[in-house]
């Protein structure tokens, strides 16, 4: 396994990490208090669509590498 075209990991999931900082910042109104536990500062949970969509995009972008990476 080799570190080339790396970013491609990185940027997806520091997009995941985005999108998951935006729906708090849509669901809660703001980011003050907002924890990695997908909860407000109010105790109401955080949509699951968030969560979902981070995921997705931190994951397109680790199989991005090791697409490219693949030996064959």
């Amino acid at each position: 396994m080799s570190l080339n075209n790396l970013s491609y990991a990185v940027i997806g999931v520091l997009l995941g990490l985005l999108v998951l900082a935006l729906g708090q910042l849509f669901d809660c109104q703001n980011l003050a208090g907002a924890t990695m536990a997908l909860q407000c500062p109010n105790g109401t949970p955080i949509s699951k669509l968030w969560l979902v969509t981070s995921v997705l995009i931190a994951g397109s972008g680790i199989a991005a590498w090791l697409f490219r990476n693949r030996n064959f």
